[in-house]
């Protein structure tokens, strides 16, 4: 027994220090125009998925949204956010493949995360990612709504998708010229 703890505290220190030598070789290819390894890639997603479930475990659990909730938030998120993650009924965003990791096409993907989850990471971002936190400068309520038209996104009736689009009084858009 003791030559099997032995073994195992050797191996981990080995391991340990193997890591540390890799670091400061600087043989980790940490370039953003190359090709994320697809183990390292599977590995970061679960690892982001599990810690966003993990602390957005704390956001009450939101009442269902109101129409004018997810159009709300369809709005927002057309004015603000499809330059990286798309626009439904449109092609993936080229910029947002610009980001390393790149940011998901939610237009064309969906996600996996529940509401409350995409309401937590609105609000404080990922790190390492372009998703920066949105905090400062949304409302919890616009936040709110927002992760409401994202969640549905992919299965949105047509009047809500239509109610979009609609420009309303007061979107700061410049009046038309008159001729």
């Amino acid at each position: 027994m003791k030559r099997f703890l032995a073994g195992f505290v050797a191996g981990g220190i080995g391991l340990l220090v193997l890591a540390v030598l890799v670091a400061q070789l600087g043989v980790v290819d940490v370039r953003a125009d190359a090709a994320m390894p697809g183990w390292f890639g599977g590995w970061f997603s679960a690892a982001v998925h599990k810690s966003v479930r993990r602390q957005a475990a704390s956001v009450a659990r939101f009442a269902p949204a109101t129409e004018a909730e997810v159009i709300a938030g369809g709005k927002l998120f057309v004015n603000d956010c499809v330059g990286c993650h798309s626009e439904p009924g449109k092609p993936a965003s080229d910029f947002g493949a610009t980001f390393y990791p790149p940011a998901p096409q939610l237009a064309q993907e969906g996600t996996k995360y529940t509401e409350e989850e995409i309401f937590w990471i609105a609000k404080h971002g990922i790190r390492r990612t372009g998703m920066s936190a949105q905090t400062g400068s949304y409302s919890d309520e616009k936040l709110r709504s927002l992760a409401a038209f994202i969640y549905r996104m992919e299965n949105l009736p047509p009047n809500i998708a239509a109610a979009i689009h609609e420009k309303t009084e007061g979107t700061g858009a410049p009046p038309e010229p008159q001729k």
